[in-house]
């Protein structure tokens, strides 16, 4: 599925930069995404973060030959410091997927959060479950 297909990738102004086995890079506009101080909005942030690494996620599946959707299962986010410029969501597994109990596979990622200037200024950890389909 392509992230155009995602309302929020594209009423908030994402852009893919870059998106390739082990790494997906999304940019974030400052304008547009703007909260109260001036700075980018949290949400905007943490939503660039999530769908980093849920087309990491569908990326890695489909290089392993897997099908399904893909869904975060559960997430964090850590807001380090704000940020005044374009930010980038940058997204990595932290380790090869693999099967759970139930017979899904399961991603670990990390996303870091950068500015202009490429200073870390957020990281999230979130968990991904592909759930196959059913004949």
């Amino acid at each position: 599925m392509s992230l155009d297909a995602i309302e929020p990738f594209v009423t908030l102004g994402l852009t893919e930069t870059e998106a390739g086995p082990g790494r997906v890079v999304i940019s974030v506009p400052l304008v547009g995404n703007r909260n109260d101080k001036g700075t980018l909005f949290g949400g905007s942030m943490y939503s660039a973060m999530l769908l980093a690494g849920w087309k990491l996620c569908n990326i890695e599946a489909e290089r392993i030959g897997e099908t399904g959707e893909t869904y975060v299962k559960e997430s964090g986010v850590q807001f380090l410091r704000p940020i005044r410029s374009e930010m980038k969501a940058i997204a990595r597994l932290t380790r090869p997927p693999y099967i759970t109990g139930r017979g899904n596979l399961a991603f670990d990622v990390e996303v870091d959060a950068t500015d202009e200037a490429d200073k870390l200024c957020g990281r999230a950890q979130a968990t991904y479950r592909l759930l196959k389909k059913k004949d």
